[in-house]
């Protein structure tokens, strides 16, 4: 195998989502097989062809995100929450950098679902606890 397929087959394969998108438009460009079962389609080319970046996430939190790429130049472990097509939330931690000389954006994500509800799981659990101490205390003080 040649070094351009063994490139295809690491950025097709890889574990986690790669995406380029326009910086202007939010197209996608290009984006590999995990990303385009992230974002909820059946293929590649579902994910190029029918969608933007914008339809997962609100348009403002894109603009702050172009503003603040614009500014450093990149963004490490952003924590977004996408809304894909079927309803489902996805929470996501995501690498952006500026390419192409500022004309679109590269990312990488990674699923962080399953993180963000044990933690909001935990914070509920003791936020509970902690009312519960509060109201002995509250109790044994008359």
């Amino acid at each position: 195998m040649c070094k351009s397929e063994d490139y295809k087959v690491f950025f097709d394969d890889a574990p986690v989502a790669l995406v380029r998108t326009n910086a202007d438009t939010g197209e996608f460009e290009m984006a590999n097989n995990f990303a385009a079962k992230l974002f909820g389609c059946e293929s590649v080319e579902e994910l190029i062809e029918k969608h933007k970046s914008t339809d997962f996430y609100p348009k403002d939190i894109r603009q702050k995100l172009i503003n603040k790429l614009k500014h450093q130049g990149v963004i490490e472990a952003e924590e977004i929450e996408l809304q894909l097509p079927d309803d489902r939330k996805v929470w996501v931690k995501a690498n952006f950098r500026l390419n192409c000389g500022g004309t679109c954006i590269e990312c990488f994500l990674t699923d962080i679902t399953e993180i963000i509800r044990l933690k909001n799981k935990h914070f509920m659990s003791m936020k509970a606890v902690s009312e519960k101490l509060d109201t002995k205390i509250a109790t044994l003080c008359g």
